[in-house]
């Protein structure tokens, strides 16, 4: 760590404004530029929602490197590295990071059987596991080369919120809100995903809380970045090919 730049509490109100401001701009791109990509501009469903994402993602990714550059740091990798707490998986971070991934996916799955099970019961809808504004069929034939236009997203997807969210944000919060650091900052990220809707904020409840948990506990973003890229990626794949 830079010894002669510190880091300074931050306090909930200036959390809540760093989460906020990014949140309202995930919901224009959400329901006004995506759409306007799909109706005007008439692109595939599947192509509005990555770029949306470029959108979204980058000024994240961008936002980072600002703020860490605010606080009268050098830009050099080792020290840009340093202070998002980007470090190399101990035995111990690789322990978490697995423990982790499973258990979000097993809580995933417990949500939407209680959800079907609930909905064959009593006749309530099952949670919907997609937006509206990144809903698209199943891609095939030469619309697969859409994915080379959505591994750039992806990066800074999970890489722009985990050097944002945990990486800047997340060690402030320690010096603020102490054990209870990462309450808050998983509560935010949630208001972060409002325009998902209030089903996807259910089935995203387990990481939503584990990732900034475990984060928080090793002081390693790497394990989010790792963690939250495991459970995005692959799944998004096979959902995209039409493999599930």
């Amino acid at each position: 760590m830079d010894s002669n730049n510190e880091i300074k509490p931050l306090s909930l109100y200036q959390s809540i404004l760093l989460f906020c401001i990014p949140a309202a701009f995930f919901g224009f791109i959400a329901y006004l530029v995506i759409p306007y990509f799909n109706e005007v501009l008439g692109f595939h469903s599947a192509l509005s929602w990555f770029y949306g994402g470029y959108l979204i993602f980058i000024p994240l990714f961008v936002l980072a490197l600002v703020m860490y550059k605010l606080e009268n740091r050098k830009m050099k990798i080792k020290l840009i590295l340093e202070r998002f707490r980007i470090e190399k998986l101990s035995k111990n971070d690789l322990m978490w990071t697995v423990i982790s991934a499973v258990s979000i996916l097993l809580l995933t799955a417990l949500i939407m059987l209680l959800s079907r099970l609930i909905s064959v019961k009593f006749g309530v809808p099952e949670l919907k596991t997609t937006p509206l504004f990144m809903e698209f069929q199943a891609l095939s034939g030469d619309q697969r080369l859409y994915l080379v236009v959505w591994f750039p997203m992806f990066f800074f997807n999970i890489v722009g919120e985990e050097i944002l969210w945990r990486g800047y944000i997340l060690p402030r919060q320690e010096l603020f809100h102490g054990k209870y650091s990462w309450l808050v900052n998983s509560i935010l990220w949630a208001v972060f995903h409002l325009c998902f809707g209030f089903d996807l904020i259910v089935i995203l409840f387990p990481t939503l809380l584990i990732i900034p948990y475990v984060v928080s506990k090793t002081k390693n973003t790497t394990v989010g970045i790792i963690t939250h890229a495991l459970l995005n990626g692959p799944m998004f794949i096979m959902v995209a090919l039409g493999i599930i």
